[in-house]
């Protein structure tokens, strides 16, 4: 199917104007990212929400798009175009038939009795009606000396009579169809159209077990990379990145207390710096706050915590923080930035087993 056509746009004058190339994917910017956000989230379950599209998008409601379709005239431009234009006047013409200043007016300036008003108005609103499509159909597709656009117009008419909410659906389902389709192209993935042939369908199964056998082939791969890259990590500074991702603690929090240690030694005098007892009580008092509300998490779902288990959680605590503060400079950028790679990669570690899990 065609999806790259004039656009349809018409002026409050009511004259159609179709200056510009467009295509559905340039309308459609927030629906194709979200689908392709479930694409890099999840490849099943947007394989499963693009078949249910394709499902969707019926044999019926293809053929009668394809139908109002001409060389230079897409379906959902057409479909745009009456639901920007069209169907509002659609709906205020259908609203006018229940409103009772109308029927005030016309039962005073046409000498009606009340019993003979509804069915006038009905009669001149469904009159209307036709006339209003009609007239926006013709612009579409214009009359010409061959007409050549006659089947499009007569097919658009037909489907532009149609309740409001069945052509939106019709519209909703193309757009899906079209935008999961493409997404799908791009990124090589295989999705099963059921409305295709016996042949096309085998072909597409077959395909698609060839793509899962080598998405596991890559996903265990990647996995075997990430378990060591994690050893290697593991093992830097005696394995403080694991203590530190295990206690979840926030380096940029750590460091910014280290800082503040760093300069009340530089304000001491050279002899008080090389003091031990003297830098140690700086130690303690610019990290309490911090070892405080770490014993406070620590401790949250126990009723008591005795002052043995409480001092040794402190010790722990000193220790660690200890060990991140003698760290030199060079070694401190090293643990930010593979701290953060340990993060992402056992977060990728775990997506990718959870993927797994889903599959089996």
């Amino acid at each position: 199917m065609a999806t790259s056509h004039r656009i349809l746009i018409f002026t409050n004058a009511g004259s159609i104007i179709m200056p510009e190339l467009q295509t559905i994917i340039d309308r459609e910017q927030a629906k194709r990212q979200l689908i392709l956000n479930s694409l890099l989230t999840n490849v099943e379950n947007f394989r499963s929400d693009a078949t249910k599209a394709f499902s969707d998008y019926s044999l019926i409601e293809r053929s009668t798009l394809e139908n109002i379709e001409a060389d230079d005239i897409s379906s959902y431009s057409v479909l745009t175009a009456w639901e920007q234009e069209l169907m509002p006047i659609q709906q205020s013409l259908s609203d006018t038939r229940s409103d009772d200043n109308f029927s005030i007016f016309l039962i005073k300036n046409l000498i009606l009795n009340n019993d003979e008003i509804q069915p006038k108005i009905n009669q001149i609103i469904s009159k209307r009606e036709i006339e209003v499509l009609h007239n926006f159909t013709n612009q579409i597709y214009p009359i010409n000396e061959h007409d050549e656009y006659a089947e499009q117009r007569q097919q658009a008419n037909i489907l532009l009579s149609k309740p409001e909410s069945d052509i939106i659906q019709i519209k909703n389902h193309q757009i899906d169809y079209i935008l999961y389709a493409e997404i799908a192209r791009l990124n090589n993935i295989t999705v099963i159209d059921l409305h295709t042939s016996l042949f096309s369908r085998i072909l597409g199964n077959l395909r698609l077990r060839s793509e899962r056998k080598k998405t596991v082939k890559a996903e265990n791969e990647r996995l075997q990379f990430i378990k060591n890259r994690l050893e290697i990590l593991s093992n830097m500074n005696g394995g403080l990145i694991v203590e530190i991702f295990e206690i979840k603690w926030d380096l940029i929090t750590i460091f910014s207390l280290r800082n503040l240690y760093e300069k009340k030694i530089n304000k001491l005098s050279v002899d008080d710096a090389k003091n031990a007892v003297k830098r140690l009580a700086i130690f303690d008092a610019e990290t309490l706050k911090f070892r405080n509300e770490q014993i406070d998490k620590l401790s949250i779902n126990s009723d008591q915590v005795s002052l043995e288990i409480t001092r040794s959680m402190t010790t722990n605590i000193d220790n660690l923080l200890l060990r991140i503060f003698d760290l030199t400079n060079i070694q401190k950028n090293q643990l930010l930035l593979y701290s953060k790679e340990y993060r992402e990669l056992r977060a990728e570690q775990t997506a990718i087993k959870n993927l797994q899990s889903e599959r089996m």
